[in-house]
């Protein structure tokens, strides 16, 4: 807390709401600066301010993108922990089978901390292409993981997996078509092997959320149950009904409701111990993933949120499926997860500095010294009610304003005000929301014409990233994100801001925040200071983000750093990924260097021929080109 201040670090824990969407593994210390607690709640916090600068000393430069090996621990162990006690608690037999979906982050060192950090656990992967599969190969060497093969098939994915097979890796092969049957019982005759497979129900609930066309009758993968009772009756003239092993589902990305889990999982445990019944080797349920991120933390079945922990979660899946089997009495399945989003959301922080800001709208005015300033009507009507204003008017003021406010730009427009007049009735204008919104406070009641004034009246923080690149889903689907300043966190926060970034795209904004009750359309944040660095963490982007991001302007992938904390307690750089440099941009949209290099000398060329430059000029700006192509893509 600052000298003569009543604002302290508990307040910006709650108004940015780190105990709500944080799970533990995010807070502000008692220097005032935001901390993540690798370990989970209770566990040895890391300053993120200090993480900058270290960095910062090892010439890695803003942005940075920090990845947490030991949260992924923490996860997998949050996740089995959840599964264990439910069989535990309903006495269930069967066991706990997680699978990452490495389309959730195919970044090959956050797929090796997960693989190292799930082998006791026997974590295995789920993939959804030949390239993924490709990847997986190598990388899944746990026999006893599961190596779950999902997406749509030809004969070149179909015959990898079934080499993986042959290697002693315990692969599943989902079946999402009718087609992919025929594949299989063609390519096990020519190579004589049994593969393992599984099917993929599609099932006629749907999901809950923004992905809820996941599932449902009109979801993309999977086979209905008429195309399941087909697929079983070609197995059985073929005599293969023990190459099924597995009955898949998924019911759509981030489940905000757990209804809609209950709903699926009883009626895909339904067609389970049916088809259990004529595939003696059926031994695994697949709920997919689904499992979701309280993003906001309001705990809600809202877009970027959920209604449910994990906990209960885990207790719906194994009560419901438990009670199926029973009645059946079909032997209690594995179960197999692949919450993927839940496993690595947490795991990543983006921190992004602040370059400078625009702030017309953020303003004071001396009402008094405006008429000794111009003699224009609108300008000082605006002065009046700014001089007049008091919590009982605010609301007829600010309609006055507003009506005001358009007199003058018609005005202006025509021709009838001079540019002089019309600054000075802007800031009168913008001076008085600012009054107006101000005195709001001391209202019983705020009416909603006052309550949408704080988000009018708002300033632009520009920071130095590209959303598109490091947060795509902010862009493209309004996705929310936890942002909050990572310093002066002990200091009460007086600006409202939206964040821009560095890319010539109007889009290229965040204007919606986490809130408990609602969108939140500003962000609280302080004032900048000369020649101090401001910077911003951008919270829960592990999951999508990295691998949805693209090169609008050309800017790329920023620097990452996995951090591990030793057993010391030392903060280490476990590995310091450099983001793309100009260079490398360029060639991913086929410019290449010497080209690019040739061409401009021939220009500069030209240039001294005709006398604009000299030989040494020319070299000196060759030099500075040339050394472009090696620099990062952000802004120094």
């Amino acid at each position: 807390m600052l000298p003569g201040s009543t604002w302290d670090v508990a307040k910006s824990e709650q108004l940015y709401g780190f105990e709500y969407w944080g799970a533990g593994y995010f807070g502000v210390n008692a220097e005032g600066n935001a901390c993540v607690r690798p370990d989970g709640p209770g566990g040895p916090e890391i300053d993120l301010q200090h993480l900058v600068e270290a960095a910062r000393q090892r010439d890695i430069r803003l942005p940075i993108l920090f990845r947490f090996n030991g949260i992924l621990r923490h996860r997998l162990r949050v996740l089995h922990r959840a599964f264990a006690s439910s069989m535990a608690e309903y006495d269930y037999q069967g066991s706990y089978r997680p699978v990452y979906p490495i389309k959730v982050n195919q970044q090959r060192y956050v797929v090796t901390a997960l693989i190292r950090a799930g082998r006791e656990l026997n974590l295995g992967l789920e993939v959804g292409s030949k390239p993924e599969l490709v990847a997986a190969l190598a990388m899944h060497d746990n026999p006893d993981a599961l190596l779950v093969c999902n997406g749509y098939k030809d004969r070149q994915y179909l015959e990898l997996a079934m080499m993986a097979q042959r290697v002693g890796r315990e692969v599943i092969v989902v079946v999402e078509k009718p087609s992919e049957i025929d594949l299989l019982l063609s390519i096990s005759q020519e190579q004589g092997i049994e593969p393992n497979i599984g099917f993929r129900l599609r099932l006629a609930g749907r999901g809950a959320g923004r992905w809820e066309r996941s599932g449902g009758e009109r979801a993309k993968f999977g086979l209905n149950v008429t195309e399941i009772v087909a697929a079983l009756k070609l197995l059985a003239e073929h005599g293969k009904q023990s190459w099924v092993r597995l009955v898949h589902f998924h019911n759509g990305s981030q489940l905000t409701n757990i209804s809609a889990l209950k709903q699926a999982v009883r009626e895909a445990t339904q067609v389970y111990v049916q088809v259990a019944k004529c595939c003696p080797r059926l031994c695994y349920f697949d709920v997919g993933g689904g499992l979701a991120v309280d993003y906001d933390g309001s705990k809600t079945a809202f877009e970027s949120s959920m209604n449910y922990t994990v906990e209960e979660y885990a207790r719906d899946v194994i009560w419901i499926l438990k009670e199926a089997c029973d009645a059946a009495r079909v032997a209690h399945p594995s179960v197999v997860t692949e919450c993927g989003r839940a496993m690595v959301a947490y795991g990543s922080v983006l921190v992004a500095e602040v370059l400078g800001l625009a702030n017309t709208f953020t303003t004071t005015v001396d009402a008094l010294a405006v008429g000794r300033q111009t003699s224009e009507d609108t300008v000082l009507n605006m002065a009046q009610l700014l001089q007049a204003l008091t919590p009982k008017n605010c609301q007829e003021t600010l309609h006055d304003a507003a009506e005001l406010r358009q007199t003058m730009l018609q005005r202006f427009s025509l021709g009838l005000m001079s540019i002089e007049d019309r600054a000075l009735g802007d800031q009168c204008y913008w001076a008085l929301l600012n009054a107006i919104n101000a005195v709001t406070t001391k209202l019983h009641y705020v009416p909603e014409d006052l309550r949408r004034l704080p988000s009018q009246l708002t300033d632009t923080y520009f920071c130095n990233l590209s959303i598109f690149q490091s947060m795509p889903d902010s862009w493209a689907i309004d996705q929310i994100f936890p942002i909050t300043p990572i310093t002066r966190l002990a200091e009460e926060p007086r600006r409202r801001v939206v964040l821009a970034d560095i890319t010539c795209d109007s889009d290229g904004k965040v204007e919606r925040f986490a809130d408990l009750r609602d969108i939140k359309h500003y962000l609280p944040a302080h004032e900048l200071r000369p020649q101090e660095r401001y910077c911003f963490g951008v919270f829960l982007v592990g999951a999508y983000q990295e691998i949805l991001g693209d090169l609008h302007n050309l800017f790329g992938d920023t620097n990452a750093v996995h951090v591990e904390l030793t057993d010391d307690g030392r903060v280490q750089f476990a590995n310091v990924l450099r983001g793309d440099t100009v260079g490398q941009v360029l060639r991913y949209v086929a410019f290449e260097k010497a080209d690019l290099v040739e061409r401009w000398r021939h220009a500069l060329e030209a240039a001294v021929s005709a006398g604009r430059l000299t030989a040494r000029e020319s070299a000196v700006l060759q030099r500075q080109y040339d050394e472009v192509f090696g620099d990062y893509t952000y802004l120094r």
